[in-house]
């Protein structure tokens, strides 16, 4: 998944693009302001809480990705391979109806969530989310392909080492994208 951090307006806007992408609103959290869209294997949150790790994401950088979840074989292990690299781990307080799910500071500060389908939280979105229904017809998109992110110059290698030791990514050649603020390095893992 890719959870949004945002207010109320930028909210109501991307839900409405979401939906002419054709992705339907398909829950709102049982204890928290966030709704789930989705299209395929595509899980879209929009978070508008007024407090919490979202919240603090919004009022640092504004309307953007907080956070991206991804299934794994053993999350419980991906966090303990990624805390023994040092990655830092993140703990955040669980509602009730809420599950913990693993999670490591990426980014920005923003987190990566690990999933897995051998117990709870293969059903995170039964178990977190009251259904809703919508009829907003499906566009074909079935899965995520890529994720740009965009990284200081001077924290590139760092973040290049991060993604190759937690995630076992491997680079791709670097390539220099002419931008009009300026040279841009851009490399694919």
């Amino acid at each position: 998944f890719l959870e949004f951090a945002l207010d109320e307006e930028a909210a109501e806007d991307l839900g409405a693009l979401f939906r002419a992408m054709g992705f339907a609103k398909a829950g709102r959290h049982r204890s928290k302001d966030v709704e789930r869209f989705v299209q395929g294997g595509v899980n879209l949150i929009l978070n508008t809480e007024k407090e919490g790790f979202a919240h603090s994401h919004y009022l640092t950088h504004g309307p953007a990705v907080c956070a991206i979840g991804l299934w794994v074989s053993d999350a419980s292990l991906q966090t303990d391979r990624a805390e023994a690299l040092l990655a830092p781990v993140h703990h955040a307080p669980v509602g009730p109806g809420e599950l913990e799910i693993p999670s490591i500071r990426g980014v920005g500060g923003s987190l990566f969530y690990f999933l897995d389908h051998g117990d709870a939280l293969g059903r995170v979105w039964e178990v977190e989310f009251e259904p809703v229904a919508d009829d907003t017809p499906p566009a074909g998109i079935e899965r995520v392909d890529h994720i740009a992110q965009s990284i200081p110059f001077e924290e590139l290698p760092t973040w290049r080492l991060y993604y190759r030791t937690i995630f076992d990514l491997e680079p791709s050649a670097q390539v220099d994208v002419v931008d009009p603020g300026g040279l841009v390095e851009s490399q694919a893992l």
